[in-house]
């Protein structure tokens, strides 16, 4: 099957993401990296977090959605990586 990557920017920046992601689509082939938009609101973020054919998850932003997110992951025990409560994942 191999790996994949969903992206799932900020609501507030989503542009950025887009744009990073135009900038390497003809590096790997097509379907492996993906941009999904949309407000928290729209239930995405859960869905994605929670989705069984999701098995990692990498978060960076506020300790109170972090763990929103571990909370949301235990059911299906994926590896997380957090950053919490800074802006640098690396």
């Amino acid at each position: 099957f191999g790996n994949t990557v969903v992206l799932k920017p900020s609501p507030y920046t989503p542009l950025s993401t887009v744009a990073v992601a135009k900038a390497i689509a003809g590096v790997f082939p097509a379907g492996v990296v993906a941009v999904v938009t949309g407000t928290d609101a729209s239930g995405l973020p859960r869905w994605l977090v929670e989705h069984k054919d999701v098995d990692k998850v990498s978060f960076t932003g506020s300790t109170r959605t972090g763990k929103a997110i571990q909370a949301a992951s235990a059911e299906t025990l994926k590896k997380l990586t957090l950053e919490l409560g800074g802006n640098d994942p690396a």
